[in-house]
């Protein structure tokens, strides 16, 4: 399962029992991750002292830039999500569930820095957002408004999803801002044929272009 497909199934879910979907961000994530091994770093340009030249820094915390840092900040939280009683699921890894006695069922799913949770009572969405916020430098975001990409919209009638901000990002990437709106994808009529002496394409850029149009699809299969 993607993470795509996870958060559509979390959307999913709780527009089928009108929950709201929360969302928080973790400010400087990848500093709260602990170490298991030794690492050396050069001393940074500016912070050398005189007769030091040839000393390094241990690190005691991870930071940005780091390539065991992810995995450090994903085992700190995983850790406290167990800690606190939340099961991981088997073929998902970033996503968490904690139930109660009652039937009290609250989900968790992380990417990176930002976190999203819903459930069916309002008091375990409460004192989970209270302890993360306690344990974790955190900004509470509310409602969950846009993720991944994907624009959403929570009121009494349901839950909405878009991608108009992702769509318009998308055509300022790649110089399109400007390009006049079609309803077709190619003109009526047209017929290709195979230039042997045209330019040639930039194959990465063509492959950005490609999956950038293929993740539209998220919130409009139709145009797939």
């Amino acid at each position: 399962m993607s993470r795509l497909d996870t958060i559509r199934l979390i959307l999913a879910i709780t527009a089928q029992y009108s929950w709201n979907v929360f969302q928080l961000d973790v400010k400087s994530a990848f500093l709260n991750g602990d170490l298991k091994e030794d690492i050396y770093v050069q001393q940074p340009n500016g912070f050398v002292k005189k007769g030091e030249e040839e000393k390094v820094y241990k690190l005691k915390k991870a930071f940005y830039g780091l390539k065991p840092a992810p995995r450090a900040w994903y085992n700190k939280i995983k850790a406290y999500f167990v800690q606190n009683g939340f099961d991981r699921c088997l073929c998902e890894h970033t996503l968490f569930r904690k139930s109660k006695e009652g039937g009290k069922i609250l989900i968790v799913s992380l990417y990176v820095d930002d976190l999203i949770h819903t459930g069916n009572d309002g008091s375990m969405c409460d004192e989970f957002r209270r302890s993360m916020m306690t344990n974790f430098d955190m900004l509470d975001l509310g409602k969950m408004r846009y993720f991944l990409g994907i624009e959403v919209m929570q009121n009494s009638n349901g839950i909405f999803i878009c991608q108009g901000k992702y769509a318009q990002e998308v055509l300022t990437w790649f110089g399109m801002e400007n390009c006049n709106a079609v309803k077709n994808p190619i003109v009526p009529g047209t017929r290709l044929s195979k230039n042997d002496a045209g330019t040639k394409v930039d194959a990465t850029l063509f492959k950005q272009i490609v999956g950038s149009l293929m993740y539209l699809t998220a919130t409009r299969p139709d145009s797939m």
